[in-house]
């Protein structure tokens, strides 16, 4: 077997028993979710924050930023709102208040990129368990239909980018996309979305509507990832999953199109 051939099998069983945990813990209740969500967003703020340190004498804080990444998902388990993120207001002061107690060179730099690691890595995944609760229940098969709509988009785009892709979409943050590619995936993701519309007897249109925000929500996550580790000169984000890199290289496109399937279900009442 070749090299790739290895690599393809790694990251394929890795991506499933990762695909299995994430289900499981949705099927299995809102806590499970949200523990797989608080540790979503540790790993995504530990990885984005290990880029920003790649730049001399930029120093954010860590540990600050975690807690309240871990505070947001938490209290959005426990009221079920999206109110719950305005909590995130009332706490940015913490990390100002830490940073003049470090008294750290570029101040500026290091609040900047604390306060993004916890806007970027952790609302959208406290908006994600805020998804799945409706009229105080516990309802995963929504949560589930947006995570599987940004797989099945990633998969397709793979999958036809591979095998007619010729022009590429963005070449100097993203060598390997394609417009074709992103067009496949579209076409899968809405698919995939108006099923699992039909399925929920809801409004197949407004979920095909879904599937197309997703879709390109989730093409806007991955560029994002690509252009900061291109800036940071890394290949990847970490090595935590076998064949897929860090935690931040999995859920990128999920952390852009999470708030804008949230917001489009609260427009379109799905």
């Amino acid at each position: 077997m070749s090299l790739k051939g290895k690599n393809l099998g790694l990251r394929t069983v890795s991506g499933a028993v990762l695909g299995v945990v994430v289900v499981g813990a949705a099927l299995l209740s809102k806590w499970a979710f949200a523990v797989v969500a608080a540790v979503v967003t540790v790993g995504v703020v530990w990885e984005l924050l290990r880029m920003v340190r790649t730049k001399e004498g930029v120093e954010p804080q860590n540990l600050v930023a975690t807690a309240l990444g871990v505070a947001l998902v938490v209290e959005c388990a426990l009221s079920g709102s999206p109110v719950a993120l305005l909590t995130l207001l009332l706490l940015f002061p913490v990390v100002f208040i830490v940073e003049l107690a470090r008294g750290k060179n570029r101040p500026l730099e290091n609040v900047a990129a604390t306060l993004m690691a916890v806007v970027y890595g952790a609302v959208p995944m406290a908006l994600m368990v805020c998804m799945g609760q409706r009229g105080g229940e516990w309802e995963p098969a929504w949560v589930l239909a947006v995570v599987m709509t940004v797989w099945v988009n990633d998969i397709f785009a793979y999958l036809v980018g591979c095998s007619i892709g010729r022009h590429k979409m963005c070449p100097s943050i993203s060598p390997k996309k394609s417009w074709e590619g992103f067009a496949g995936g579209v076409v899968f993701a809405v698919a995939f979305a108006m099923a699992a519309g039909y399925m929920l007897e809801g409004n197949v249109i407004a979920w095909g509507g879904l599937g197309a925000v997703v879709a390109l929500g989730g093409v806007v996550g991955d560029l994002v990832e690509s252009m900061f580790k291109r800036e940071c000169g890394l290949k990847d984000s970490g090595n935590l999953i076998p064949g897929h890199g860090g935690m931040l290289d999995r859920f990128d496109a999920l952390l852009i199109s999470a708030p804008l399937a949230y917001v489009y279900m609260l427009i379109c009442g799905l």
